[in-house]
C-alpha cells in the first residue's frame, strides 16, 4: 500500500516538474521512490515516465526553446550518458544515494551564491549572463552523468541556465528539448544494464493518467509563478530532497 501511494505521488511530481519547472523538482521523485524500492528499480520506473512527459511537454513548448543553449548542452550530455552508464553498472546503492544527495546540496549552495551575486549585479546595473559553449559542454557532461545515475541532470542544467535570466517559458522549453534527447538516449543504456524490462514498462502504463495530471498542473503553475519564486521553489525542493538522500544513504 505504501509503495503504491509513494509511486502515485512521485509520478505526479514528475509531470509537474517536467512541464512546469523544467525538470528541477524531478529530483524529489527519486528519493521518494527509493524509500520503497531499490535505487535501480526507482530510476528504471521513472525513465519511461520521463520520456512520455518529454513528449507531452514538447507539444506545448514546441519551438519555445533557446536553440544556442540546446546546441551547447547536447554533445556533452551524450558523452556524460556513456560515462554514467559505465559508473552505474558497478556502483553500490548506498553510494549512489549519497552521491545524489551531495550533488543536490552542492547545487543549492552554488545557486544561492549566484542569486546573491545576481542581486548585487542588479544594483550595479549588471546584465544577465549569456551562454558560452565551453560551459555548456561541461554542463552537458555533468547533466548526462547525473541524469543517468538518478535523473537529476536538471540540477546541473539549472546551474547553467538560471543565471541567463531566460523567461519561464524559454527556460522550460530549453530544458524540455534537452532532456527529450537525453532521456531518449538513456533508454538503450538502461536496457543494456537490465534496469529497464517488460514488467517496468507494464507498470508505467498504469501510471500514465497520473502523469498527464501532473503535466497539466505543471503548465498551470508555470503561468502563475514569478521568475524569482520559480527559482526559489526549485532550490527549496532540491535542498529537501538532497538532505533526505544524504541521510538515507
Amino acid at each position: 500500500m505504501l509503495k503504491t501511494i509513494v509511486t502515485v505521488i512521485a509520478t505526479i511530481f514528475i509531470g509537474i516538474s517536467k512541464a512546469g519547472f523544467g525538470g528541477g523538482t524531478g529530483i524529489v521523485a527519486t528519493p521518494l521512490l527509493a524509500m520503497v524500492m531499490t535505487a535501480r528499480e526507482a530510476i528504471g520506473l521513472m525513465l519511461p515516465l520521463l520520456v512520455m512527459t518529454d513528449i507531452l511537454s514538447m507539444l506545448y513548448y514546441w519551438r519555445r526553446w533557446d536553440t544556442p543553449n540546446v546546441i551547447a548542452l547536447i554533445p556533452g550530455a551524450i558523452v556524460g550518458i556513456m560515462l554514467g552508464g559505465t559508473v552505474l553498472k558497478d556502483m553500490p546503492e548506498m553510494w549512489l544515494k549519497r552521491i545524489i544527495g551531495v550533488i543536490a546540496l552542492l547545487f543549492v549552495l552554488a545557486q544561492f551564491r549566484r542569486n546573491l551575486r545576481s542581486r548585487e549585479g542588479d544594483k550595479e546595473g549588471g546584465r544577465e549572463i549569456r551562454h558560452r559553449y565551453l560551459k555548456g559542454l561541461a554542463a552537458g557532461v555533468g547533466a548526462g552523468i547525473t541524469s543517468t545515475l538518478a535523473h537529476i541532470g536538471g540540477v546541473v542544467v539549472s546551474m547553467y541556465l538560471l543565471p541567463q535570466r531566460l523567461s519561464n517559458r524559454a527556460y522550460v522549453g530549453t530544458t524540455t528539448a534537452v532532456f527529450f534527447i537525453i532521456n531518449a538516449t538513456k533508454v538503450p543504456v538502461y536496457f543494456k544494464l537490465d534496469i529497464l524490462n517488460g514488467q517496468i514498462l507494464r507498470d508505467d502504463l498504469l501510471l500514465l493518467p497520473l502523469l498527464g495530471m501532473g503535466v497539466l498542473s505543471g503548465i498551470f503553475l508555470n503561468r502563475r509563478i514569478s521568475k524569482r519564486t520559480f527559482s526559489y521553489i526549485i532550490l527549496i525542493l532540491v535542498l529537501i530532497s538532497g538532505t533526505k538522500l544524504l541521510i538515507k544513504g
